[in-house]
């Protein structure tokens, strides 16, 4: 066995494409011909059905990364705050929450519901005063 595994024996399959693998094998078709109509390898397809067999589930298995700093109903109140204050910056939805996140898992939030956080402004916007005597020094010294 070589050192190092290749990746491509490490696939994931969509819930979908686990439910394909249950039926075409219980329908009686082969690894080899079942992943071949879903385009993996006949080791995923293979330990798929492996898990199938063994615990009657092809969900996949929790990974081992990081667990979520907020829960489910904490992820829709940042929602909810960035839809109700559309200029409210990942600060104040921070604050609104109540609890520990960081400015990170806010954006992630939001960017995670198809929103996107407010970013505070750069500068101060020109009041009209400032636009005109701006205007007025810019064609004095055009000629």
């Amino acid at each position: 066995m070589p050192l190092r595994r290749r990746r491509s024996h490490y696939q994931q399959l969509t819930k979908f494409e686990r439910g394909r693998v249950v039926g075409l094998r219980e329908g009686g078709f082969s690894f080899r011909d079942i992943a071949e109509r879903l385009g993996r390898n006949v080791s995923t397809v293979h330990d798929c059905w492996q898990q199938w067999s063994r615990e009657s589930t092809a969900l996949r298995r929790p990974g081992s990364g990081r667990p979520r700093g907020t829960t489910g109903r904490e992820d829709r109140r940042v929602r909810s705050i960035a839809v109700a204050h559309r200029t409210a910056p990942a600060a104040e939805i921070r604050a609104a929450v109540g609890t520990t996140v960081t400015q990170r898992t806010v954006t992630n939030r939001l960017l995670q519901g198809q929103l996107q956080t407010r970013r505070p402004v750069a500068c101060i916007p020109l009041t009209p005063n400032h636009s005109r005597l701006r205007r007025e020094w810019c064609l004095a010294r055009a000629n």
